[in-house]
Parts: structure tokens; C-alpha cells; sequence
């Protein structure tokens, strides 16, 4: 499991997966795992995305929801990001 979902508050996985639906990033009723689900060929994308944030994230006070649903949103954009570069 990742230090995301380690950490992960109640309040803050509804704040990054309201953020996220509305983005287009989640489908409606999707958990915020979803986000972070990628295909084999897609898997750099997310090594990188975990490089960038998880030390920010195992740094995060946990209950700092604000803070943590910010650091999954951007985790979660990374992951996207670094999928379309793959492309």
C-alpha cells in the first residue's frame, strides 16, 4: 500500500475525490485508488508521480486533510501527465 493511502483521512479523500471527479480525473462514484491505476506500459508515469510526492506526502501531518487531498490531487495529475508524455 502507499504512504498515500496510509495516511489518508476520511476528509481528505472526500475533498481529492470531489476535486478530481470534477477535473474528469475520477468518474463519478470511482474511489480515489482509481487515480493511481495504471496499465503495465504506464507504470513510469506512476514511479515518477510517487518519486515527486510521497516523501511530501510521509511528511504531511495527519490531520492535515486540506494538505493531504492537495498532495493526492497532485499525485493523481502527475500520474496523468506522465501518461500523456508516454503517449
Amino acid at each position: 500500500m502507499s504512504i498515500l493511502f496510509e495516511k489518508m483521512t476520511p476528509e481528505a479523500r472526500e475533498i481529492a475525490e470531489e476535486k478530481l471527479r470534477a477535473e474528469g480525473v475520477l468518474a463519478p462514484d470511482a474511489p480515489l485508488e482509481y487515480a493511481f491505476e495504471v496499465l503495465a506500459s504506464e507504470m513510469p508515469a506512476l514511479d515518477q508521480a510517487r518519486a515527486e510526492y510521497d516523501e511530501k506526502i510521509a511528511a504531511c501531518g495527519a490531520k492535515d486533510h486540506a494538505a493531504l487531498a492537495d498532495l493526492a490531487i497532485a499525485k493523481a495529475r502527475r500520474v496523468q501527465q506522465g501518461i500523456a508524455e508516454l503517449a
